[in-house]
């Protein structure tokens, strides 16, 4: 039986710390507060006597240092600080195993939960609501910076200084950080993942925490500011899983509900991408972060008006991804190259004119051509993918700039500009606009903005984007694609028994194509199953390689059966 140290009160720690008395724990911590020669301090202290396990063990000190480390470099009035020299090791001298402790700054005030109880549940304005939400995201901004996500936003862990100052607390705390990094590390139950009722998104309570799980556990904590009820308190729409609170709060104002409904929306690609965003909307910045203005969102492509010509895909797709979506190959494809480039470079020359005109026309017109603002968007994305597909880059970008300006709800625009970004490599805004199409429902996006995720080795991400995407797909191709994809994402994660189902199943919907057989095969050969993988194999050399990716896998497989 492990045998640790004892902190009580009257102790004297470090010659400096006076153990007061122990204010808090759970989980795998313990919190006191501690006299500092006349200063009231916090006590934070791993408890080792949860683990059994000596890895495990490890893990969780290794984090805790970490956190202790992280803590003592960031400075902002809205974290409590920590000093360079607050981390240490603590034995009572009997031969028990020493405890991890680390000292930070003891916050004075009450916590919201508290402030608001204090003033009978009454609901904040919107002032004040949006003081305080700048506020506090500029804290988060500090955070995920860092690469640090906090990860139990709510009412308790926000303290209210007596100069108006907010201060996040209780963020990285042993048993939150602990609990959450073990289950991601270990990939298994090793205590209870963090869960608060209300305030928890659900990726986080499936152990898949990303930076968009503060953003819904913020979103929640202002459910319950603007309306003085528990989100617990209000019913959820079963079929969009989005809360039904705005009922509750009829005083506050369209765009802050708007941001709030984004906010704790049911899948983090449907939130903001990042704290930015948040804070350009706050401050004004709209046009960095468009809301929709109702709860209805943009025509799916199989809804589009018969006249349009819509199509979304693009030649690129063919050279840089596999599994996206086939591009139309046009009649006059082989067009001289010289005229065209003469052609682009005119066009630069006068890119800011052309669209400027076209705005004042758009202006100019009043009510009646805004009426047609709609059915025009698609024409003008339309004519941008025409221009695409001739190559002119740069007039089909202003096009489907355009196309948004008419008709922001519209998200194939930003579907095809994440195309023509990927087409010139340009990845950071491809990213960017994939995520602005996610945001208004389009499966595609989701789909191809998993991939880059893929091929960015963040795999947990793809597989909440393409698990969101196939809720929505319609689509065989598209399931399709998301369906191999979430299986070669599953791979790298290690969940073959996942990975191995989910390849099957875009397999049942289209058995022509290699990549799924392809990567089944891995699958089955990290299975140690090498008869069975030899017979996918043999279909992945006998199916329709299209792609420079799909056929390098073909040669991996062709070289996997000479050596079996």
């Amino acid at each position: 039986m492990m045998i640790v140290a004892m902190i009580r009160p009257g102790m004297l720690l470090q010659g400096r710390y006076r153990v007061v008395s122990q204010i808090g724990g759970g989980g795998f911590g313990k919190v006191f507060e501690v006299d500092d020669g006349g200063t009231s301090k916090v006590l934070k202290v791993l408890s080792l006597e949860r683990f059994h396990n000596p890895t495990i063990k490890q893990k969780a000190i290794t984090l805790f240092q970490r956190e202790a480390e992280l803590l003592g470099r960031l400075r902002h009035s809205g974290i409590p600080r920590v000093d360079s020299d607050a981390y240490f090791t603590w034995s009572d001298g009997n031969n028990a195993e020493p405890l991890h402790c680390l000292v930070m700054e003891k916050i004075p005030g009450s916590n919201l939960q508290q402030w608001l109880q204090a003033r009978g549940n009454q609901p904040l304005t919107t002032e004040q609501a949006h003081e305080w939400l700048i506020k506090l995201v500029e804290i988060l901004k500090v955070l995920h910076q860092h690469q640090y996500l906090h990860r139990d936003i709510k009412l308790p862990n926000i303290m209210l200084r007596p100069d108006g100052q907010l201060v996040l607390i209780d963020f990285g705390g042993v048993r939150e950080v602990t609990n959450s990094y073990l289950e991601k590390e270990l990939g298994k139950q090793t205590g209870t993942v963090l869960v608060s009722p209300g305030f928890t998104p659900p990726e986080q309570a499936e152990g898949h925490a990303v930076p968009q799980s503060d953003f819904f556990a913020l979103g929640r904590t202002f459910v319950c500011l603007l309306t003085g009820k528990s989100p617990l308190d209000f019913l959820t729409n079963l079929q969009t899983g989005q809360l039904i609170w705005r009922d509750q709060a009829t005083s506050v104002s369209p765009q802050l509900i708007n941001l709030i409904d984004r906010l704790i929306a049911p899948f983090p690609g449907q939130r903001p991408q990042n704290c930015q965003e948040i804070l350009n909307y706050l401050q004004g910045n709209q046009h960095e972060f468009p809301l929709s203005e109702d709860e209805s969102e943009t025509l799916p492509p199989d809804t589009l008006p018969p006249d349009t010509g819509f199509v979304v895909s693009t030649s690129g797709l063919n050279r840089s991804l596999s599994n996206t979506f086939p591009s139309q190959q046009k009649s006059d494809k082989q067009l001289v190259e010289k005229p065209k480039k003469t052609q682009d470079k005119i066009y630069k020359k006068y890119q800011g004119k052309i669209f400027m005109t076209g705005c004042l026309v758009l202006l100019s017109g009043g009510i009646t051509i805004w009426t047609m603002a709609p059915r025009l968007a698609y024409k003008i994305n339309n004519f941008g993918y025409t221009e695409y597909s001739n190559k002119s880059f740069d007039l089909a970008e202003t096009s489907y700039k355009l196309a948004l300006l008419l008709n922001p709800k519209l998200s194939e625009p930003d579907y095809n500009l994440g195309l023509l970004y990927e087409d010139k490599n340009n990845l950071v805004q491809a990213r960017t606009m994939y995520q602005k199409a996610v945001e208004k429902r389009d499966d595609k996006a989701y789909n191809n903005l998993a991939r880059l995720q893929i091929f960015n080795k963040q795999y947990t991400t793809a597989v909440t984007l393409l698990r969101e995407g196939l809720s929505i797909a319609e689509d065989n191709q598209v399931k399709y694609a998301m369906w191999k994809n979430l299986g070669w994402a599953y791979l790298e994660l290690g969940r073959y028994p996942e990975a191995k189902n989910s390849l099957q199943k875009a397999i049942n919907i289209n058995g022509d194509r290699a990549a799924a057989y392809c990567l089944l095969g891995k699958v089955l050969e990290k299975q140690n199953n090498r008869q069975e993988a030899l017979s996918v194999w043999k279909k992945c050399l006998s199916s329709q390689s299209k792609t420079i990716e799909e056929k390098q896998w073909v040669h991996e497989a062709a070289k996997k059966i000479k050596e079996i």
